[in-house]
């Protein structure tokens, strides 16, 4: 089981329906969640009535203990080995360390029964559990994972935008006008999904997917839900199921086009269009908004620099759609989405080798030069080819050697 920092989310396929996972683990063992819940904090108090009396009496019995409840999901072939040792090592006696993506590591024990559901078609198995924080949680847990609050915070954007749109966009019983300018408004949205995601255009179930919804998309318009369901996924979808993997820079890249998505005003003058126009520019802006943050949180960056151009698009992306949106709940869901992402980035600049230049006080060879600042001559070839350097037998100062650092 990865650490928190690198916490594995995944897309399963339960009973045909597309659901998003998260992964923990219990005593080393991973299990897969769909939601969870936290419940702590306050003060546990006893509130006794006195008899023959309208007063009562408070008893204070100590602090809450943190509790945490998980919608577990146990998938594949070996969906019962998965079970079977998830149960044992919820049975046995003693505390284990909880690894848990939005809340950090520490110890737990399991409380109470664990309840199992099968599918009809034996699927997959899925479940609830509780663990409760052993000791002072409050203290332990000081750090908050941030690849996990922004994985959080990303799905908790796709849901909203998804419930908005699906209760403002509406094609059912309209007029014939109504329909065609949809149809039209949903081509061009589908088509920006395939223009973005160019490294998934030899993907043949991201290919068949575009095709299926775009020969059927008057009938899919008539169920707001599943046609906004397909297009989110069309947006998110993963290497898990197209099998091909790729660079999450240019997944960020790529979903920034999406942020700035546009359909043109012209033909559009019934207010049910205006309303479809404006759910649909928003779907794509906020679904492209949460996988560019998501997808942020797995690049590996060569340079300060090249970081921080990153941040300084994402920002302006960010900032663009902000300035255009109009629901309360959005704006706030998708501004914490960008604060938290833009700080895990920042965060991990200290990690990010960057170059410094090296004030030679007399001429010396490249060898000695790189020892002295590496403590190593492994990098010797790296700065080499990164400097214009006549003779690396004498070094001079004029030279201006350039170093990578990584602290």
């Amino acid at each position: 089981m990865a650490y928190i920092d690198t916490v594995q989310k995944v897309s399963i396929q339960v009973r045909g329906e597309s659901v998003e996972c998260i992964a923990a683990s219990f005593k080393g063992v991973p299990f897969f969640f769909e939601t969870t819940e936290f419940s702590g904090g306050g003060r546990n108090v006893q509130t006794n009535s006195i008899p023959f009396s309208n007063s009562h009496v408070n008893e204070d019995t100590g602090g809450n203990v943190a509790s945490f409840t998980f919608n577990v999901y146990f998938v594949g072939e070996d969906a019962e080995i998965k079970k079977d040792e998830f149960l044992r090592v919820c049975n046995e006696e003693g505390v284990g360390e909880l690894v848990h993506p939005y809340f950090g590591v520490f110890k737990a024990r399991c409380k109470g029964g664990i309840n199992l559901s099968y599918g009809n078609y034996q699927e997959y198995i899925s479940g609830t559990v509780t663990f409760v924080a052993e000791g002072d949680y409050s203290k332990k847990n000081t750090v908050v994972s941030l690849p996990g609050k922004t994985r959080q915070k990303a799905a908790e954007l796709r849901k909203i935008v998804a419930d908005n749109v699906a209760s403002s966009f509406s094609v059912d019983g309209k007029s014939k006008s109504v329909m065609e300018r949809a149809v039209d408004m949903s081509y061009k949205a589908v088509d920006a999904v395939y223009s973005a995601r160019k490294y998934l255009q030899k993907a043949s179930e991201f290919v068949k997917e575009i095709g299926r919804i775009k020969s059927n998309i008057e009938t899919i318009m008539r169920a707001p839900k599943d046609y906004v369901k397909r297009v989110q996924q069309l947006v998110t979808m993963g290497s898990e199921i197209t099998g091909i993997d790729f660079e999450e820079k240019e997944q960020v890249q790529n979903c920034i086009d999406l942020m700035y998505f546009a359909i043109g005003e012209d033909g559009v003058y019934d207010s049910q269009s205006v309303e479809n126009r404006a759910a649909l520019v928003m779907l794509m802006r906020m679904t492209g908004a949460s996988v560019v943050a998501e997808s942020l949180v797995d690049c590996v960056f060569s340079s300060v620099s090249e970081a921080e151009r990153f941040q300084d698009d994402i920002h302006a992306a960010f900032e663009f759609v902000l300035s255009e949106t109009e629901d309360p709940s959005l704006y706030v869901t998708a501004q914490e989405l960008e604060a938290v992402a833009l700080k895990n980035l920042r965060d991990n600049l200290s990690k990010i080798p960057y170059e410094v230049e090296i004030e030679l006080v007399q001429t010396n060879n490249l060898l000695a030069i790189v020892y002295g600042v590496h403590g190593s001559l492994d990098r010797v070839e790296d700065v080499f080819d990164g400097n214009a350097i006549r003779d690396p037998l004498f070094v001079k100062p004029s030279d201006k050697l350039r170093v990578i650092c990584d602290d």
